[in-house]
């Protein structure tokens, strides 16, 4: 447990919030809610890029996709 005390401190003490001013809960607040974010956001791009789940055929996607398209060759 004194780890994890330690480690919050730390992490208000990297954010700027020394406590001195009797800031310690704001900045402790401040660090839960940014580490909710990233992992929240690291979450959503994990599950976002195995499972895309994008089902509207006029996404880009198939835009790009179909193979309709002529290529020409570049003659130098």
């Amino acid at each position: 447990m004194e780890t994890i005390h330690y480690y919050i401190k730390l992490f208000v003490a990297l954010c700027g919030f020394d406590g001195s001013e009797g800031g310690f809960v704001f900045g402790w607040l401040m660090v839960s809610i940014a580490t909710v974010i990233v992992v929240y956001t690291f979450y959503q791009g994990i599950v976002k890029t195995l499972w895309p789940g994008e089902q509207d055929t006029k996404h880009i996607k198939y835009r790009i996709l179909e193979d309709d398209t002529e290529v020409r060759a570049h003659a130098d």
